[in-house]
């Protein structure tokens, strides 16, 4: 008998200041709460974890997001709900993942440059804009936007995160 694998991995993708870490942790924790087991990763904190800090250009930006990919492919084989809130727009982790990753869900939250530059927590786009910093996602660096994610969260003007979740679980 043919186990049949019902886990997920939700790879909640869009440029710096779009929004992943708020809905994946939304999202964590309406799993949680429905009695799902779920590891939350963040690309900041996975950052971190291996130890790629200056890991910048497209070419070192992949190879890390390789690293993710194999870390949801490998949790997800041992019955683990993965919710990964990362840039990651890069074609080849997204094709690797569609063949590699059973129940790959692929969350794009499209939001315009001009709302990212408002948000800026981190300076990013700030700091770019004054020749400080280069290589951002989406400026200066070339990304692959998703050419067909399974789910396509489109922001604009006043909408909440709480208004972009509630899209999100009727796509889910």
């Amino acid at each position: 008998m043919k186990c049949e694998l019902k886990n997920k991995c939700y790879w909640v993708t869009g440029l710096s200041a779009t929004g992943k870490t708020t809905l994946s942790t939304m999202l964590v924790e309406h799993l949680r709460n429905s009695g799902k087991t779920v590891l939350h990763l963040d690309g900041d904190e996975l950052r971190q974890v291996f130890l790629s800090e200056n890991t910048y250009t497209r070419k070192e930006r992949i190879a890390l997001g390789m690293r993710y990919s194999r870390l949801c492919k490998l949790l997800t084989s041992q019955g683990v709900d993965v919710v990964i809130a990362v840039i990651g727009l890069f074609k080849e982790l997204h094709e690797w993942n569609r063949k590699n990753i059973s129940n790959y869900v692929e969350v794009f939250i499209e939001t315009p440059l001009i709302e990212l530059k408002k948000r800026d927590p981190k300076e990013l786009y700030k700091n770019f804009d004054l020749g400080k910093i280069q290589n951002i996602a989406g400026i200066d660096l070339q990304v692959d936007f998703p050419s067909k994610p399974d789910i396509l969260l489109k922001w604009s003007d006043n909408k909440t995160a709480n208004v972009m979740f509630k899209e999100l679980m009727e796509k889910i």
